[in-house]
């Protein structure tokens, strides 16, 4: 069974807002046990302060060469996160672009979501809340 995650994006590190308008996959680091099949939710920070973007983790297995043509993906510093001494990427697909303010930092924190600097699985009571918001979405039709 797939596990759903929240990923942190500090805009001003790296522009994933343009990044998705040239392409359709991302690599990023892997902090955790992020899986294949897993399902990422990209929370993009100040100024924006939202979840943004949907994806599915394609692979765990980003080789050297994959990297070097990301280099975006590589932190400029090392994190001092226990779990994170070992460096490891995942390469994840673009699902989808929720409308502004679908997912304000707000609303997450009344459902349930803690902190936003690290990645974090999503928990039932949240995980219900983006379900339930995303399954509006679709049927207005207001997805990408």
């Amino acid at each position: 069974m797939s596990e759903h995650w929240i990923i942190p994006c500090n805009v001003k590190v790296f522009n994933i807002i343009e990044h998705f308008r040239e392409r359709k996959t991302v690599i990023w680091k892997n902090s955790f046990t992020i899986m294949t099949g897993d399902v990422a939710y990209i929370y993009l920070g100040s100024p924006y302060s939202e979840i943004k973007y949907k994806c599915n983790v394609i692979s765990t297995d980003v080789d050297e060469k994959k990297l070097k043509d990301n280099a975006y993906a590589i932190p400029a510093k090392k994190s001092n996160n226990y779990f994170s001494k070992k460096e490891k990427y995942i390469e994840m697909e673009y699902v989808c672009e929720y409308p502004e303010k679908t997912f304000p930092l707000e609303d997450l924190r009344v459902h349930g979501l803690g902190q936003v600097q690290i990645q974090a699985r999503t928990d039932r009571r949240l995980q219900q809340y983006l379900d339930t918001e995303e399954c509006k979405i679709m049927q207005n039709g207001g997805e990408d």
